[in-house]
């Protein structure tokens, strides 16, 4: 007689189910590239834990808006070009990483799953379960008839593929740990700073991991949304 299944391996069992159907390929992350040596050797880490490490990590800010220091924030399929341009503003002429995951983290781990930024005031008033497949499923609902008055729906007029959330903020928080063995590769600006990537990834014994240059900018403009 098969074993039935636990509570926590059916819902991992759907968020999976979501990501093949929806062709999610990758989980982004963006940071400073001074902390890719650390992420290569530790996999991220949340701030609550980064606290206490004995290797040097450079946040992008003070604070954390949500509050949320147990929590690893990351985004699936594009990156949000409000948030990640504010954050290198703040950090002068410093250069960033965008880095890419294996999805299957997405049901590996525990993930709580937001439409809207967490901070968000949008956030703030929406109900309902963060975690699960329904809540992934969430991310990619299309909107109401209010927001998309020529009745063609909102993810159709905008043109955005099966796997990129509805909203640009949409937002992930990871709350364990990711092994660098989930990294699948890396994007980044310039072709200088994709061969330092390319000898990072190397010299730690991940030459399966890709390096993409090319300008950070949103690969979907569609007024007034951006998706990146």
């Amino acid at each position: 007689m098969a074993r039935k299944k636990t509570y926590g391996e059916k819902i991992a069992d759907h968020i999976a189910a979501v990501v093949q159907a929806r062709n999610i390929e990758h989980i982004l992350h963006f940071t400073l590239l001074e902390n890719l040596p650390g992420i290569l050797r530790n996999g991220l880490l949340s701030r609550a834990i980064l606290q206490d490490a004995d290797y040097d990590v450079f946040a992008s800010d003070v604070d954390r808006l949500d509050g949320e220091d147990g929590a690893i924030s990351m985004s699936i399929s594009c990156f949000y070009p409000k948030m990640f341009e504010a954050k290198r503003y703040r950090s002068g002429n410093a250069p960033w990483v965008i880095l890419a995951f294996d999805p299957s983290l997405l049901w590996t781990h525990h993930c709580l799953f937001y439409r809207n930024g967490a901070s968000t005031n949008a956030t703030k008033y929406e109900h309902g379960k963060r975690y699960g497949g329904f809540a992934l499923e969430r991310l990619f609902d299309d909107c109401s008839m209010m927001m998309d008055p020529r009745g063609t729906g909102f993810r159709e007029a905008h043109g955005l593929p099966t796997g990129w959330p509805t909203f640009p903020d949409a937002e992930v928080q990871v709350m364990n740990p990711v092994h660098p063995d989930y990294l699948l590769g890396a994007w980044v600006e310039t072709p200088e700073i994709g061969d330092h990537v390319r000898k990072a990834f190397d010299a730690s014994g991940r030459d399966q991991c890709d390096v993409v240059v090319q300008p950070f900018v949103p690969r979907i403009c569609s007024k007034p949304y951006w998706w990146g």
